[in-house]
């Protein structure tokens, strides 16, 4: 019933390309689970406005639903997908992977210099989408993100430094997850201050962002002064500069332990 409701929000359309062999029974299970992210994506911030291009590609013999998977950019908006089949639904809805990926596609391309800024902003909205097809609770989700903000400041090293500039040095060293969730601050910090000043959310700009803007800009500076405007504020910017300037681990407020 869940399902129902939520794919008559989707608009555009949603294509799959199947790389390799799967029978019937895996192909609608699969094409449950896509429609479904898809669908939790639209009901928070509404349908995107260009078909999204899905590819599944078969791994056999994986430990997790979804080992690996990429987005894809250019004239054609899509996520790559590499799938066991032999894991059940539930295993793939309770998976986050295509609610991060999914999300990908809210912002545009920002180049690899704004990684930290494009995984931050997916790993903040993959617990909003999970909620949004109940995937989650919304404590299950609190604790996810605690857990995660936890680990990924115990984890930084650079605490002289301000994240931004640390970021790039994060990658090299692969360290991931402490880059992905150490951006993620940067959105808890930004709803937090958009509720307490303007009485909005994230949620609610990044509708009306995604309704009229998500073609015009390829650049981070563009695309902050938009949000900027869409909530008549300097939120945005301005937490932007403090990523640049504060140093050690991003503040991330009320889920922060003690």
């Amino acid at each position: 019933m869940l399902l129902l409701l939520l794919a008559t929000t989707v608009q555009a359309d949603t294509r799959i390309a199947w790389q390799g062999s799967f029978t019937d029974a895996e192909r609608a299970m699969l094409t449950s689970w896509i429609n479904e992210s898809v669908a939790g994506v639209a009901t928070l911030v509404g349908p995107f406005p260009f078909d999204v291009q899905v590819r599944i590609y078969r791994r056999d013999g994986s430990r997790e639903p979804v080992p690996w998977a990429n987005t894809r950019r250019g004239f054609r908006q899509g996520v790559n997908f590499y799938v066991d089949p032999g894991f059940d639904l539930l295993d793939f809805q309770s998976d986050w992977t295509a609610a991060h990926e999914l999300s990908h596609l809210i912002l545009p391309y920002l180049g690899e210099a704004n990684a930290w800024f494009a995984e931050g902003f997916a790993s903040y909205m993959q617990y909003q989408v999970m909620l949004a097809t109940q995937a989650l609770t919304p404590a299950e989700a609190v604790e996810n993100y605690r857990s995660r903000l936890d680990k990924a400041r115990i984890r930084y090293p650079y605490h002289d430094q301000p994240f931004t500039r640390a970021a790039p040095k994060l990658r090299q060293a692969r360290q991931f997850p402490v880059m992905y969730w150490g951006g993620a601050a940067y959105f808890l910090q930004v709803d937090e201050a958009l509720s307490q000043s303007r009485g909005t959310s994230l949620i609610s700009i990044l509708k009306d962002y995604l309704a009229c803007c998500r073609r015009n800009q390829k650049k981070l500076s563009e695309l902050v002064v938009t949000l900027d405007e869409l909530s008549n504020s300097d939120i945005f910017s301005s937490h932007l500069e403090t990523f640049s300037t504060r140093p050690g681990f991003p503040d991330y407020g009320m889920l922060e332990s003690d």
